[in-house]
């Protein structure tokens, strides 16, 4: 799939070297960094674009886990994320160690790659729970690198975090990001936000933990985003279009990939606020069916699919965001934490709903005034989950609250737990994954260590034990 123009990056970075280099040869009193400093503003496009396609990679294997996308060729075998790995090591944290090199006397480009870094890091220990890091990322020097515990990792990102907090808000920094910014367009206030909400999202990951702060991750909701204005998502473009723009027109072609889970389109049917969600039209397609069905390819017996993903939804324009944290998702987190502290959860729950309604174009006024809408202590986190799974499609995030909460269809409404007990031509699992495989790759390159760290993909990690 074509994402950010590569070849474009490239160009505009010799362009920049060769203008440099020029400008040094006629004047030896030149400053002699201009190389360097011309290089973060080359850099930071491509790592930013590079993060969005890490997320959209995970987010490709995870929604079937989650049960929100399925595969039209058959529920989910044994998956390593090999390009996850790929972009996460070679293409993002190697390039975001970089740019933190080069701009020593730049904090604000450097805040800026602690938070780039912490998303990545996230995404990796997610899927593999322990991760070479802190032996990483050295070249040749080292290319058997030892692996880092996951709770090794979470340090490593919230540290990371608070140091972008600290350094976004340096009264100096010689060169600071503008129109390379594809995200905030250089606006540090808003990475600020980000940095916060990713401090929410990622205590949340660690809930199940004995030290869980449900008040800490309170604090940090409260500094992080305002509204959807401060939504993390990288916009494409006519020239750079939407993956999942593209993903959608194939299907359209009959070159089928993906498509709804039964799970997602049933919530979306559900009439138990008098009526169908109103999100239902501006997310799904059934084409010419009269009813709307998703795929349910772990059971031959179910329902022939209906729905396809449509390439006029707020997800899958051309020139639609790849979404990578939102307004919606960080209310969602307070709201549980509101719920744990027994606190007033429906406020913020309400404000994530409407957030995500008004974010994909649908009038939820009469569902959301509908009496049984309100969350409340009795069953309140079902219900929390069932509108958060619905606001969560596209995002791997949901991964991780289903696992936190160990895919209990009690508190995931229509969750069907497969294994090879209860569905015995789909899986050879005793489970829901947990976890990815480690890619071949790093299996040929890195034995030792990869077994020292191997676990079945049906094993919990550290931070939902």
């Amino acid at each position: 799939m074509k994402y950010i123009n590569k070849a474009s990056m490239v160009l505009m970075a010799v362009v920049l070297l060769l203008l440099s280099s020029c400008t040094d040869f006629l004047d030896v009193n030149d400053n002699p960094t201009k190389v360097k400093d011309a290089s973060l503003s080359v850099l930071l496009p491509t790592t930013i674009e590079r993060t969005s396609a890490a997320h959209y990679s995970a987010m490709l294997i995870s929604n079937q886990v989650t049960h929100h996308l399925d595969n039209y060729f058959g529920y989910y075998g044994q998956f390593d994320a090999t390009g996850l790995w790929e972009i996460g090591y070679l293409r993002s944290l190697n390039q975001l160690k970089d740019i933190y090199d080069r701009a020593e006397d730049s904090p604000h480009y450097r805040g800026v790659a602690r938070v780039l870094q912490a998303v990545n890091l996230g995404l990796m220990t997610g899927f593999w729970e322990n991760i070479p890091y802190s032996e990483a990322l050295q070249g040749s020097e080292n290319t058997t690198p030892a692996y880092d515990s996951q709770e090794a990792i979470y340090g490593v990102i919230m540290d990371y975090l608070d140091e972008a907090i600290t350094l976004l808000a340096a009264e100096e920094s010689y060169l600071k990001p503008g129109t390379d910014d594809l995200i905030y367009g250089g606006n540090l206030s808003k990475w600020t936000k980000l940095a916060y909400s990713l401090k929410a999202r990622y205590l949340l990951h660690l809930s199940k933990k004995s030290n869980t702060n449900w008040a800490a991750i309170l604090d940090a909701a409260s500094k992080g985003f305002a509204s959807s204005a401060d939504n993390f998502q990288l916009v494409y473009n006519d020239v750079n279009q939407n993956p999942l723009h593209q993903l959608a027109k194939a299907n359209l072609t009959g070159n089928y990939t993906y498509t709804f889970s039964y799970m997602f389109v049933d919530a979306l049917k559900d009439t138990r606020y008098g009526s169908v969600d109103p999100r239902l039209e501006k997310l799904v397609t059934k084409g010419t069916s009269a009813e709307y069905f998703g795929l349910t390819s772990f059971d031959k017996e179910a329902p022939t699919n209906t729905s396809n993903i449509p390439v006029t939804s707020w997800y899958s324009l051309v020139n639609s965001p790849v979404l990578m944290m939102s307004y919606a998702e960080l209310k969602f987190i307070e709201a549980e934490a509101q719920l744990n502290l027994g606190g007033d959860a429906n406020t913020p729950y309400t404000a994530a709903v409407a957030a995500h309604m008004a974010m994909v174009g649908a009038d939820g006024t009469a569902y959301m005034a509908h009496p049984d809408f309100a969350l409340t202590s009795n069953g309140g986190l079902k219900k929390l989950m069932r509108e958060k799974y619905i606001a969560m499609i596209y995002s791997p995030e949901f991964w991780n609250d289903m696992r936190r909460h160990d895919f209990n269809p009690n508190v995931f409404e229509g969750f069907v737990k497969v294994s090879k007990d209860n569905f015995p031509l789909a899986t050879e699992r005793s489970g829901p994954a947990h976890r990815a495989l480690y890619p071949t790759s790093e299996q040929n390159r890195n034995a030792a260590n990869v077994q020292a760290n191997f676990k079945a993909m049906e094993v919990k990690m550290w931070k939902d034990n």
